[in-house]
């Protein structure tokens, strides 16, 4: 963490006197939406059309390949969270786990990009961008990680995403049986 990460964070993370819709929303968005873009995702993977089907494939694919990254990063670095450090004010129960880089974060920027890549109109595109930037600034907002964690795991869950969406097709057609290795396919 340098100067310009906790000026950030203390810039973002709300203040005790910050509105209570804002710590509400906050709340809401860092323990709700992760269930919400599971369930909306095994809804679309288990009754979507064929092709709908497979993307919520990748999707979830992205999100657990993302999590499993994360969660292996953070056992590598082994960065202090913002209250283990004294900084800001923590507005949920957390352990003092590494924070770097945001689980959350992570996961909702694979769910996001990959979901992005499904035939969508730029509006509903749109809105995944606005619900990963959302879960970034609320996990800062709520005091539970820095913004170079955020960054982090934003970055984290667009590789994810891009991986599952470049390997994805070679496997389905190596699994479907045509012959090809799937490293020869991601290769050529």
């Amino acid at each position: 963490m340098n100067g310009i990460d906790q000026a950030l964070f203390l810039w973002l993370n709300l203040v005790p006197d910050a509105p209570g819709w804002l710590l509400e929303a906050a709340r809401a968005i860092s323990l709700q939406w992760p269930h919400w873009m599971v369930a909306a995702t095994l809804a679309v993977a288990l009754t979507g059309r064929p092709p709908w089907r497979a993307q919520a494939a990748r999707v979830l694919f992205s999100l657990a390949l993302a999590a499993i990254a994360a969660a292996g990063l953070k056992h590598g670095f082994h960065l202090p969270r913002p209250f283990m450090l004294g900084l800001g004010t923590a507005w949920l129960p957390h352990g003092a786990t590494a924070g770097f880089p945001s689980s959350h974060t992570a996961a909702a920027a694979a769910f996001a990009a990959s979901a992005a890549l499904a035939p969508l109109r730029w509006p509903v595109r749109g809105l995944l961008l606005a619900s990963a930037l959302a879960m970034a600034w609320s996990r800062v907002a709520l005091g539970l990680h820095f913004p170079s964690d955020i960054l982090a795991g934003l970055c984290l869950g667009v590789l994810c995403a891009a991986l599952v969406q470049w390997a994805g097709p070679a496997l389905a057609r190596y699994s479907a049986g045509r012959g090809r290795r799937p490293e020869a396919e991601l290769l050529s």
